[in-house]
C-alpha cells in the first residue's frame, strides 16, 4: 500500500520535471544546437525521461547515443563521415565501395529542385525523397493520379523545413546535408499486402546488437509495428507491447547471416548505427543508415536499454 503510494508520488513528480524540462526545450532555437550542443541534447533528453543524460557515467543506451552523437559532431572525421553516410545519395558511394553496389536500389534521377523532375521519364510507379531528414518521403503507386501542383507544394514546403530539421533533438547531420530529391525504383514485395518488411540491424562496436523488424507500415496513418529479434533471431520483449498489437510471425529472412555481415562492414568507424536493409524475393536490398534513431530517445524499446548499454561496453573493449 506505502509502496504503491510512494510510487504514485515519484511518478507525479517526474511527470513535473518533464514539463519543467520540455518548456526549456520549447524556447531552444534551431542554431542553438551549434553554440552548444550537449546543453541541448540534454535538455532535449530531460523533456522526455525528467531527468538530465548522465554523459560521465551513462545510465541507459539513450544516454550513450547522445553521447556518441555530441562527440561525434565534434570530431571533425566523424562528423564528415555522418555526413557522407546519412545523406541518402552520397551513402551509395559509401555502400559501393565497401563493395556491395549489387544491393543499391535503382534511382532515376537527383534533382536540386522540384521543378527539374521530368514526370515523363519515371515510371508509372516511384518514390521522391529528399536526401536529408526522416519521413520526407512521397510513394507513387500510380502516376495517372498525380496531381503534380498539389505534390509540388508538398515538397517545397519540405525543402523550407528540413533545413532546421533535427536540430532541437540534436539531429545536426541533417543540416549540414546538401538537400536534393531522389527519384528511386518502388519497392514492393509479394504477400505484402500493406508494405515491406524492413529489417533494422543496431550496430554497436561494429558488432549486431539485434533487428528490429518493422511491419504493416501505414504512413498516412503514422502507424507502424515492432518486434526485436537478437542476432541468432529469437525474439525477445525488447519491444513495448503497444508498439507490436498484432505480433505477427515474421519469417526469418533467407538471407539472413549475409544480411549481418553485409550491417557490420557498412557500420566500421561508427560506435553505433543502425543499417537498413530489405529482403525482396531473395535479394538484398540496401536501406539507409541512420545514426539517430527516433532522435537518440527510442520510446518503444526502454526494456533493452540496459542490455544494449552493457553490450556497448563489453564490445568496446
Amino acid at each position: 500500500m506505502i509502496s504503491n503510494f510512494l510510487n504514485r508520488i515519484k511518478r507525479v513528480f517526474r511527470c513535473q520535471k518533464r514539463k519543467f524540462y520540455y518548456n526549456k526545450w520549447c524556447k531552444i532555437k534551431p542554431f542553438d544546437f551549434f553554440r552548444d550542443p550537449r546543453r541541448v541534447t540534454s535538455l532535449w533528453y530531460a523533456s522526455r525521461e525528467g531527468r538530465k543524460p548522465n554523459f560521465k557515467k551513462p545510465i541507459d543506451f539513450n544516454e550513450r547515443l547522445m553521447l556518441i552523437n555530441c562527440k561525434a559532431y565534434e570530431d571533425e572525421e566523424q562528423r564528415k563521415l555522418r555526413i557522407e553516410r546519412a545523406d541518402k545519395f552520397t551513402v551509395r558511394q559509401f555502400v559501393s565501395k565497401c563493395g556491395f553496389g549489387n544491393i543499391l536500389n535503382e534511382i532515376y534521377g537527383v534533382y536540386d529542385e522540384f521543378e527539374d523532375i521530368d514526370f515523363d521519364k519515371l515510371p508509372d510507379q516511384f518514390v521522391l525523397k529528399l536526401t536529408n531528414g526522416s519521413g520526407y518521403n512521397y510513394i507513387c503507386t500510380d502516376k495517372s493520379k498525380l496531381d503534380k501542383d498539389k505534390l509540388k507544394k508538398k515538397f517545397n514546403k519540405w525543402m523550407i523545413e528540413v533545413k532546421n530539421h533535427g536540430l532541437t533533438t540534436g539531429e545536426w547531420h541533417y543540416n549540414l546535408i546538401e538537400t536534393k530529391i531522389i527519384a528511386e525504383k518502388y519497392l514492393s514485395m509479394l504477400g505484402e499486402s500493406i508494405s515491406l518488411v524492413d529489417y533494422k540491424f543496431h550496430c554497436i562496436n561494429q558488432r549486431v546488437y539485434g533487428v528490429y523488424v518493422c511491419y504493416d507500415r501505414m504512413p498516412e496513418e503514422h502507424k507502424v509495428n515492432y518486434d526485436h529479434y537478437d542476432p541468432d533471431w529469437n525474439l525477445t520483449n525488447g519491444v513495448l507491447p503497444m508498439f507490436h498489437p498484432t505480433q505477427r510471425a515474421i519469417r526469418k529472412p533467407i538471407n539472413f547471416e549475409k544480411m549481418k555481415q553485409i550491417a557490420e562492414k557498412l557500420s566500421e568507424g561508427t560506435d553505433y548505427v543502425r543499417v537498413d536493409l530489405y529482403e525482396i524475393d531473395g535479394n538484398i536490398l540496401f536501406g539507409e543508415l541512420t545514426y539517430t534513431p527516433m532522435g537518440n530517445f527510442l520510446p518503444y524499446t526502454h526494456k533493452q536499454l540496459v542490455d544494449m548499454e552493457e553490450f556497448y561496453k563489453k564490445t568496446k573493449k
